[in-house]
């Protein structure tokens, strides 16, 4: 997947977010200074951000960031891709992520396996909500 379709496929699926909605070379150039681990198939993405882990290292913490998709059996591939990485990362670990609620994913998260644990308000613009979702994986 090349960045001019990287920067459709996320400027498409986020509506209202603030850097998505530049100019496509502004979006390129957002995406080519990432330096978290962008995970593709076709048709879907994300990054996938090592937010922590425990001092044995038997413990992580990820984030995905930007997680966009076309249809839901591609959202579904990227969504088993990125997990088996974190689940092969450490003995255990957690997923978390936050969806504003202008977003279409929440339903999609919720369906597999990924529950809520709070809502941040006027988070990312005023008057909107925020959801935190997040998924625990063990041995």
């Amino acid at each position: 997947m090349n960045y001019e379709t990287l920067a459709e496929l996320f400027s498409n699926f986020f509506k209202t977010h603030n850097v998505f909605q530049k100019t496509k070379q502004e979006i390129i150039d957002y995406l080519k200074n990432q330096k978290d681990e962008l995970i593709f198939i076709e048709n879907a993405a994300t990054f996938l951000v090592k937010t922590g882990e425990g001092l044995d290292k038997n413990h992580t913490r990820w984030k995905f960031r930007h997680f966009a998709y076309l249809s839901q059996e591609s959202a579904l591939k990227l969504l088993e891709k990125a997990e088996a990485k974190v689940r092969n990362s450490s003995k255990t670990a957690k997923i978390e992520l936050t969806i504003a609620e202008n977003e279409d994913s929440f339903e999609f998260f919720k369906s597999n396996g990924y529950e809520q644990e709070g809502i941040l308000k006027n988070h990312y613009r005023p008057n909107e909500d925020c959801y935190i979702l997040s998924k625990y994986f063990s041995e």
